[in-house]
């Protein structure tokens, strides 16, 4: 009789202390919340978008259109615009540049090597801050994904028991779901712009600009321990 009464209560509402002893299917019936199982994911979805939104930082200050930034060293400027650029360039074919440079020819050939098509000390800035946050994201994963096959294991014997019902096991494993897709497109996001952060690098430096080797291995491992962190992400 106490069982039964037990049973009445809503599923947020049972607890072990109201109802006494039970079976193991039954007494774990506060642990099907939802709610509360979900709201432990929303720190790891959390990192995922955090994660992304880094990976698109990088893209933009390697695109070289999109960058804006620049330094025309010779110029002894420290932004260049299209405007800038061109005084340059008329400076430079004059010999303004301490004399070093002669005709406009050789002036314009020289500025258009020394101005920096991407902010390489940005781009370190960004993908350091990326790398931190990819290790959280590969620090705290493991742990979730597990917590999660060993809630989806509960959740179908609660059911099969009748604990449950059909239509909270399929709500509970939708939430599983959808907090693993958000993670697996947080990560594949990730992957996709590193890839292109590194294929814009590439460019920058196929264009004359300098110093890039590390910034381009850099990108390329990131999309890398993106992928690697995405194949351990299984979708139900």
């Amino acid at each position: 009789m106490r069982k039964n009464m037990c049973r009445l209560f809503p599923l947020a509402l049972v607890a072990l202390t109201a109802c006494g002893p039970a079976p193991d299917a039954h007494s774990s019936r506060s642990d099907v919340s939802l709610m509360s199982f979900s709201s432990h994911g929303a720190g790891t979805v959390d990192q995922g978008e955090a994660l992304a939104a880094l990976s698109r930082r990088i893209v933009m200050q390697t695109t070289l259109k999109g960058a804006g930034i620049g330094a025309a060293l010779g110029c002894g400027i420290m932004v260049v615009s299209a405007g800038n650029a061109q005084n340059c360039l008329i400076g430079a074919a004059s010999g303004s540049l301490g004399g070093a440079l002669v005709g406009h020819a050789a002036g314009k050939q020289k500025v258009t090597r020394q101005i920096e098509k991407v902010s390489a000390s940005a781009v370190v800035r960004t993908l350091r801050m990326t790398n931190t946050q990819m290790a959280l994201v590969q620090q705290t994963l493991p742990a979730r994904l597990a917590a999660q096959d060993e809630a989806l294991a509960r959740f179908d014997l609660q059911y099969a028991s009748g604990a449950i019902s059909a239509e909270e096991h399929s709500s509970a494993r939708a939430a599983i779901q959808a907090e693993r897709s958000a993670m697996a497109e947080a990560l594949i996001e990730t992957e996709n712009n590193a890839i292109r952060a590194a294929q814009n690098l590439r460019i920058a430096h196929s264009e004359g600009q300098a110093g890039l080797d590390w910034h381009i291995s850099a990108s390329e491992s990131l999309a890398r321990i993106a992928s690697s962190a995405r194949s351990d992400i299984s979708l139900l």
